[in-house]
């Protein structure tokens, strides 16, 4: 089943998400370049303070809700691991019951199948022994 996306889920992909690299882009960039060129980063610093505060604003809160959001998701998921554990371990007692049984039944199968095998043995053993018996001998003479 496939969710539509809402005006709301749109307008953060094609607004807030792009804000947020684009920031992480200018910051990365700033640090970058004052790494690389520290004269041009100091004798224009309120210019990159200006162009990361100006992206930062939309970005910064933007990208908390998505830490939240993450957070949240992951609080989620640790309180789903007892019932997860408690889920697998009823999976394995059950497979392994599933898998006693079926050994059980091969068992009692192949106990069977010799028992009739033995049976059958047994009943031309006696076949034979009864046709030795009722065949005349013939003597020479």
């Amino acid at each position: 089943m496939s969710k539509k996306d809402t005006f709301n889920d749109r307008m953060v992909k094609r607004t807030v998400i792009p804000s947020i690299y684009l920031w992480l882009l200018a910051c990365g960039a700033v640090v970058g370049m004052g790494i690389l060129h520290p004269d041009v980063v100091l004798a224009n610093l309120d210019g990159f303070i200006a162009l990361i505060a100006i992206i930062g604003g939309t970005a910064a809160p933007a990208l908390q809700t998505v830490l939240r959001m993450w957070e949240s998701e992951q609080s989620q998921e640790v309180d789903n691991i007892p019932t997860d554990l408690d889920h697998d371990r009823q999976r394995d007692a059950a497979q392994k019951e599933h898998m006693i049984q079926l050994e059980k039944l091969a068992q009692k199968h192949k106990h069977e199948l010799e028992k009739s095998a033995q049976a059958h043995a047994h009943e031309l053993a006696s076949l034979k022994a009864e046709s030795a018996v009722k065949r005349p001998i013939k003597k020479k003479e």
